[in-house]
C-alpha cells in the first residue's frame, strides 16, 4: 500500500492555481466598470442665448473663473463631455462579453481603451446680459463638442448662435433644355 507524502511545493502550486481560478473571474470586469464610470453627457443646449445663468451652472457645474466685465458677468467653464447612459451601458456589456469570451484576457485591451476614451475636454467662456441670461459664448477648447461635424459630408451647421452668418447652400441652376415642338419634327 502506498502512503501519501505531503510535498510543500505541490501544495503551494495547488493553492496558487485555486486562487487564480477564483480571482480571475472576480478581477475581470474592470473595463466594464470603467465604462460605467465615464463622465456623463452634458446638455449643450444651455449655452444657447437667453438661457438663465442658474441653468448653465446647474448643467455644467460651478465656473472655473467668474468676473464682471463692462457691467456684464463672464464665466469660464471647464468640463468633460461624456457619454449617454445607453452608450456607457452598451460599452460595459461589450466589455463583459469580451471578458467571458477571452477568459479575462480582454482586460489587457479593455482597461487601456477605457482609460483613453474618457470624454472630451471642453472650455467655454460664457457672457451674460443684464438679465443674467446667456448672450454669447467663446469656445476656448472643444469646438467639435459644441458644434459637432456633420456625418456623411453634409455642410457644417452651427448649433448655437444662429445669428452668425452661415452661407446657405447654393443650388446650381440647371440649363433649360429645349423642347422640340411637334411642328419642327415633322
Amino acid at each position: 500500500m502506498r502512503t501519501l507524502v505531503f510535498h510543500p511545493c505541490r501544495f503551494q502550486a495547488c493553492v496558487v492555481c485555486a486562487l487564480a481560478i477564483v480571482l480571475v473571474p472576480l478581477g475581470s470586469g474592470c473595463a466594464a466598470v470603467k465604462a460605467t464610470q465615464q463622465p456623463s453627457k452634458k446638455n449643450m443646449g444651455v449655452l444657447s442665448p437667453g438661457t438663465p445663468r442658474t441653468h448653465v451652472i446647474a448643467e455644467l457645474g460651478a465656473p472655473l473663473w467668474s468676473s464682471e466685465r463692462d457691467g456684464t458677468t463672464v464665466d469660464v467653464f471647464a468640463f468633460k463631455q461624456g457619454y449617454t447612459k445607453g452608450t456607457k451601458a452598451a460599452r460595459a456589456l461589450a466589455h463583459g462579453v469580451a471578458d467571458v469570451a477571452t477568459w479575462g484576457l480582454w482586460e489587457v485591451v479593455g482597461v487601456p481603451a477605457e482609460s483613453l476614451a474618457d470624454g472630451s475636454d471642453v472650455k467655454v467662456e460664457v457672457t451674460y446680459d443684464d438679465h443674467r441670461a446667456v448672450s454669447s459664448i467663446d469656445v476656448i477648447a472643444g469646438e467639435d463638442v459644441i458644434n459637432p461635424r456633420p456625418m456623411f459630408g453634409r455642410k457644417r451647421k452651427r448649433l448655437f448662435f444662429p445669428e452668425a452668418k452661415i452661407e446657405p447652400e447654393t443650388k446650381v441652376a440647371e440649363p433649360e433644355s429645349k423642347v422640340e415642338s411637334d411642328e419642327t419634327t415633322s
